[in-house]
């Protein structure tokens, strides 16, 4: 769900900067789906939950974007911590860190056991690092994928 909400966030943030580039920002200047050189699928869409938005708001046919919406909006996006924010790149540091760790450690094992002798407890220890850091690349890419990377 996660990962439709931000393809949703993306499509919706094309469409904010349309309407901007095209002037569509007030009731007075509201432009149709053709001059906005939109799909058919924006008014489909209007019809259900975009509509409900209120970012996009339809006068006699025509469109324009409500700017105090998208200001909501935005806000939305920022505490909740979505792509565009940083927040979800934050989350992910403590992840990468201690995948960087584990895998620091499974070089300097290797290391240590090719030098000081053959031990068949470091070798244990590396197979035990490199199972937690598989985990945690798993656990990585479940994470991004539930947030919509």
């Amino acid at each position: 769900m996660s990962g439709q909400r931000g393809e949703m966030e993306l499509w919706i943030q094309r469409l904010i900067q349309r309407f901007r580039e095209k002037g569509a920002t007030s009731p007075e200047r509201a432009m149709t789906v053709q001059e906005l050189g939109l799909h058919d699928r924006f008014e489909q869409a209007m019809k259900r939950r975009l509509g409900q938005t209120g970012i996009f708001v339809a006068v006699g046919g025509k469109y324009y974007l409500n700017e105090e919406a998208v200001r909501r909006f935005e806000e939305r996006r920022q505490s909740r911590g979505y792509r565009g924010t940083g927040g979800q790149r934050r989350s992910m540091v403590g992840i990468r860190i201690l995948r960087m760790i584990l895998a620091m450690g499974i070089v300097l094992l290797f290391i240590v056991n090719f030098f000081e002798g053959r031990s068949l407890d470091i070798w244990y220890l590396i197979v035990i690092l490199a199972g937690a850091w598989i985990t945690v690349t798993i656990v990585q890419i479940f994470f991004m994928a539930r947030k919509g990377y």
